[in-house]
């Protein structure tokens, strides 16, 4: 055991938010310490003035190029993010609830270096007054310096709310493993069960390996309901270059390897809670996030998720030993999916804003720079490749690998929209992209390789407006299923990919779904690893697109052996509606369901489980 104790600790009254250090009176140019560090805006995903519904919330993303000497970090000491300005750290108006705090919208979301473009999404809310805002940001390098020529704006034009309308137009797709009932978009999520971050010791750590930290959070409830009972628990936290090895942060005075604290001290609307905890840091030298997660009622929190930088300076002293639950499951590592995105024999164009390596089967041919374009094609039995001087045709397949699981790419030429998520083209994906020839196709493939919770993150079989509670358990069943599709049927070897993107199997959007609906990442991230299994198993979980009242068993569906766990349940809410639509979502909205209560539902006699 380990006898240093690192302690950040500060109280509410004085409680300290780390800020840079350098702090310009006003808006005139921020001086940069550190001369290497420089920038230039170039775009942002939607154009001023940005129109938002009165009281509700839009995302945008904003590029920014590094056209310094020195690399932008996103996790570490010294992470880049962006501020308010004019004046300088002023809490804004237009601060969404996953601001890092009411000055600081968000970090560039992956390490960037000079002459690559850094990406910044920044969640900007309306206020309720109808009017013009218009907010200044720069961007820093945290405890180091201002980045000379990174100013930028935002202006928002909040705008009265219109009328609800329903889309009711649905994928011709639409079979399979798909809850999707035609749901819009809408931004009028539950206001019950909010939470406003106010105050937490740190905005990173950095510390040895295994080092003990205690570590206070403070949060506001926002909602407009009484909390009476609260749990504090860990979230998925992970390596930032490599997304899928286990990471260890339990301490022994968690309750569980998943939840550390709780309490059921009352609550109320705009009263504060303050959690005081102890974590501790990986064991192995490397940059981490720290994922938390704050839930009420049993319910979890919009607002209540915490990411905190981790650097771990050096391997935890020989001997230490990670803090182990006996009466827990052995946690596996991240598992990898494939994806069938599409098929085509038409040239592929791609391109990223991060560099990615190029490989011809397991030859490595070289780097595609950030922002240029690739062109692939095939033919009889040649895959050809151009783009930044690696021009070549060879026998193998192709594979794009990002440095980062977490970085994404852009597939040009592909046209994928879904007629009740507007004019949005879901054409991006994070991870691997593979070019690869199909037997049971005859053509190409598209192929896109991520970590497992990756994938969920991108799931679109719910619309973001929906019940925390219910989007917890399409995505809970969308990742048994997908983890069921990866560990059986056909060996890896002799099949193209697990899943394909379709409602063949699940919907799946990929980066721009994750943009348009940032409460399925929330509801990813709270259930990170988590899956329905029986008798200790991970199980196939189908879900129905539609129902006349009841669901059905495996032999009604699919004939064969019936399952023990897929038996017919009742669905009051549901008239020709599908099993996880209206059924579902009215008992997490009107009956107070928690997800776990609708999986067991839904599933008879399952637990469940966190897997990895």
């Amino acid at each position: 055991m380990l006898k240093r104790f690192l302690t950040l600790f500060v109280t509410f009254f004085c409680f300290i938010v780390f800020v840079p250090p350098v702090k310009a009176a006003g808006f005139v140019e921020p001086v940069a310490r550190d001369k290497t560090f420089s920038g230039k805006y170039v775009s942002q995903t939607v154009s001023d003035p940005i129109e938002i519904p009165a009281g509700e919330y839009k995302d945008v993303v904003v590029k920014i190029k590094n056209t310094g000497k020195s690399v932008w970090a996103n996790v570490g000491p010294n992470y880049v993010s962006a501020y308010t300005v004019d004046p300088n750290y002023h809490n804004s108006k237009l601060a969404g609830k996953n601001w890092l705090a009411k000055d600081q919208p968000a970090k560039i979301s992956a390490t960037t270096k000079p002459g690559q473009i850094a990406e910044i999404k920044i969640r900007l809310y309306a206020p309720t007054k109808i009017g013009d805002y218009k907010e200044d940001f720069y961007l820093v390098s945290e405890n180091k310096t201002w980045i000379a020529g990174t100013h930028f704006y935002l202006k928002v034009k909040a705008v009265a709310v219109k009328p609800k309308v329903n889309v009711t137009s649905v994928s011709d797709d639409n079979i399979g493993n798909s809850g999707l009932d035609g749901q819009d978009e809408s931004e009028l999520v539950n206001k019950e069960y909010n939470a406003n971050l106010v105050a937490f010791s740190a905005r990173s750590i950095s510390a040895g390996g295994g080092e003990q930290v205690k570590f206070i959070v403070r949060y506001l409830n926002a909602g407009t309901v009484a909390w009476d009972n609260y749990s504090w628990q860990e979230a998925g936290s992970r390596p930032t270059g490599d997304s899928t090895t286990r990471v260890n942060i339990t301490d022994p005075s968690w309750q569980s390897i998943q939840k550390i604290t709780g309490g059921d001290s009352v609550v109320k609307p705009g009263d504060p809670l303050e959690v005081v905890y102890l974590f501790r840091l990986p064991a192995k030298q490397g940059n981490y996030i720290a994922r938390f997660q704050l839930t009420a009622n049993n319910h979890t929190l919009v607002g209540g998720t915490l990411e905190l930088p981790i650097t771990v300076t050096s391997d935890a002293p020989s001997g230490y030993q990670e803090t182990v639950f006996s009466s827990a499951r052995v946690l596996i590592n991240e598992p990898t999916i494939r994806i069938g995105l599409y098929k085509t024999t038409d040239e592929v164009e791609f391109i990223s804003s991060f560099p990615y390596k190029v490989y011809s089967g397991e030859v490595l041919k070289g780097d595609l720079p950030a922002g240029t374009k690739a062109m692939l094609n095939y033919s009889n039995g040649v895959y050809g490749f151009f783009g930044a001087g690696l021009d070549f045709t060879e026998g193998e397949k192709i594979r794009l690998v990002p440095y980062d699981p977490q970085n994404y790419f852009t597939l040009v030429n592909y046209d994928r929209k879904v007629s009740w998520k507007g004019a949005k083209n879901f054409n991006m994906y994070r991870g691997t992209f593979e070019y690869v020839y199909s037997p049971k196709s005859s053509m190409p493939y598209i192929v896109n390789e991520l970590p497992l919770d990756e994938y969920i993150a991108g799931i679109g079989e719910t619309s973001s407006g929906a019940a925390m509670e219910y989007i917890k358990a399409i995505l809970v069943a969308a990742r048994s299923y997908a983890y069921y599709n990866i560990n059986n049927g056909l060996p890896a070897s002799q099949r193209t990919f697990d899943v394909y993107a379709t409602t063949v199997d699940q919907l799946y959007l990929g980066y721009n779904s994750e943009v348009l609906m940032p409460r399925v990442v929330q509801a990813e991230q709270a259930t990170y690893g988590e899956m329905v299994t029986y008798n200790s198993t991970v199980v196939t979980t189908p879900y129905f697109g539609h129902s006349d009242g009841r669901t059905r068993l495996w032999s009604e569906a699919w004939g064969g052996t019936d399952k023990p766990w897929l038996q017919p349940v009742d669905c009051k809410y549901d008239e020709g509606q599908s099993m996880f639509g209206p059924d579902a979502a009215a008992r997490a909205d009107k009956d107070g369901w928690t997800y776990d209560q609708l999986l067991k539902y839904y599933y008879t006699g399952v637990q469940v489980e966190k897997i990895y």
